[in-house]
């Protein structure tokens, strides 16, 4: 390898980009694309599931959160589960929390964050105006 100039570029590469915040996830997303793998058409699929009301799309992505091999699956799943803001999912996002890659973690971690902010602004009383005083 470090005598051939371009195996080396691609190692550096491959290396440094792992130091900038988010960038492996694209690369790792590239290399699953050039292996023709199913990976990002199961992604897409997912996220397509998000904007689907009915109740066996949401299992279908709690499905895929927990079983799917492809970590870019799984957190995409986590994404859908967050974006369709039905809170009885927060359980299925606390599980990603756990999972071996740290994509899917924080896609769970921002999934959870934002699924127990909704119920919470659920359950939170409405707020009344102050009456105002005569004058």
């Amino acid at each position: 390898m470090l005598k051939d100039p371009q195996k080396l570029a691609q190692f550096g590469f491959e290396q440094g980009i792992g130091f900038i915040p988010f960038a492996g996830i694209g690369w790792s997303a590239f290399k699953m694309l050039r292996k023709d793998d199913t990976s990002p058409i199961l992604a897409a699929s997912a996220m397509t599931l998000a904007e689907d009301p009915d109740p066996k799309s949401a299992e279908a992505l709690v499905d895929a959160a927990e079983k799917q091999k492809s970590w870019i699956v799984r957190a995409a799943a986590l994404n859908a589960l967050a974006k369709r803001g039905d809170p009885r999912y927060t359980k299925a996002a606390e599980e990603g929390l756990s999972d071996e890659k740290e994509e899917v973690q924080y896609s769970a971690a921002a999934a959870v964050i934002h699924l127990t902010d909704i119920a919470e602004h659920r359950s939170a009383p409405a707020k009344r105006p102050a009456p105002k005083g005569k004058r």
